[in-house]
């Protein structure tokens, strides 16, 4: 039989136990009623509630940190949201993908990227479940055609397009086209107008846009495959430009096709946003419609078309056919290349 001391002490256990048992069911019951409203959140409009990063693989002043910035800008017209930009460099572009990686897929990371990026997965043997399949690709905002750059002091001493396949043949492949990084979209453009030109060169990588531009400034290379506007603001002249007709502010620069060469003419990289796989409908309809607004701003326009750039956005499932289809055209160069089976 129990002692009155025993039984008020195992009342008082008794008592305890249940006060603990009733305020972990309470804690519970709050925790399932925020999961519920978190649902209930995602059913509806999305905004967000702290500052979105958008990460780019590229420097201060690389072609996608600039767009970028530019978009960041404009979107303060449409939105009270708080966007920052945050570059994470080196890695042959890859330490930008793995840092989106490594974040929730919550709508508050965005990943800013080039065709580069597609084409380095696939060049060095990254996952693609994680780095192509990885991601839901939300826009394709820019398409930007392929240019050749040299000195304008050279130009103006006669090197246009024909002067530089001439130096490239007498060089015999010693001739530098500086390049962001080797077996990626600007060292494929090269390689192929060697192959429509019949000469050789030698690509060397300089990391980025505007560190390529740099080398052929500075004369450590002689050509820069880039796009026109690596050109803008320098004292570099595009001898060449992918498109169906001469540019607006290029007017000097001859076609692939004007040069005879029609097949050089669809060059080009695109630009594009993507968000990890998983991450709320809700926030891609939210981006989606503000990259609507933005691609119609005045200042975009301007932007773009200054700088030969087509800003026409592309979202979703034709996206990743674009996207897909840089999967293919990489894997042909590393064939050629002798890189890949």
């Amino acid at each position: 039989m129990l002692t009155k001391h025993r039984f008020f002490k195992r009342r008082e256990s008794m008592r305890r136990l249940f006060v603990l048992l009733f305020l972990v069911s309470m804690a519970f019951g709050a925790f399932a009623a925020g999961q519920q409203g978190e649902a209930a959140a995602d059913d509806g409009p999305w905004e967000p509630t702290r500052p979105i990063t958008i990460i780019t693989h590229v420097g201060a002043g690389g072609g996608t940190d600039v767009a970028v910035r530019l978009f960041v800008d404009l979107a303060r017209n449409y939105t009270d949201a708080t966007f920052v930009v945050e570059n994470v460099t080196g890695g042959a572009t890859m330490n930008a993908s793995q840092a989106v990686m490594g974040r929730p897929a919550d709508g508050y990371t965005i990943f800013a990227m080039a065709m580069s990026n597609v084409n380095n997965v696939v060049a060095n043997e990254f996952d693609r479940s994680v780095f192509i399949d990885g991601y839901h690709w939300l826009a394709k905002i820019q398409r930007d055609p392929a240019a050749v750059i040299v000195r304008r002091s050279d130009y103006e001493a006669g090197m246009d397009f024909e002067g530089v396949i001439q130096q490239a043949r007498e060089m015999n492949g010693r001739q530098v086209w500086a390049v962001p990084v080797l077996n990626a979209n600007k060292h494929f453009e090269a390689l192929q107008i060697w192959d429509a030109t019949g000469v050789e060169g030698t690509a060397v990588p300089y990391e980025s846009g505007p560190l390529a531009a740099a080398a052929v400034l500075s004369g450590s290379a002689q050509v820069q495959m880039g796009n026109p506007f690596n050109s803008v603001g320098r004292d570099l002249q595009v001898v060449a430009v992918a498109s169906p007709e001469r540019l607006a502010g290029f007017e000097d620069s001859p076609t692939f096709e004007e040069l005879g060469y029609p097949e050089l003419n669809n060059e080009h990289i695109w630009r594009g946003l993507a968000v990890r796989q998983g991450t709320p409908t809700a926030m891609i309809e939210w981006m989606e419609d503000l990259i609507l607004q933005v691609s119609e701003h005045p200042r975009w326009l301007e932007f773009n078309e200054s700088n030969a750039i087509v800003p026409r956005a592309v979202f979703g499932d034709d996206f990743r056919a674009i996207v897909d289809n840089t999967v293919r055209v990489t894997e042909f160069w590393l064939r050629e290349l002798g890189l890949a089976d």
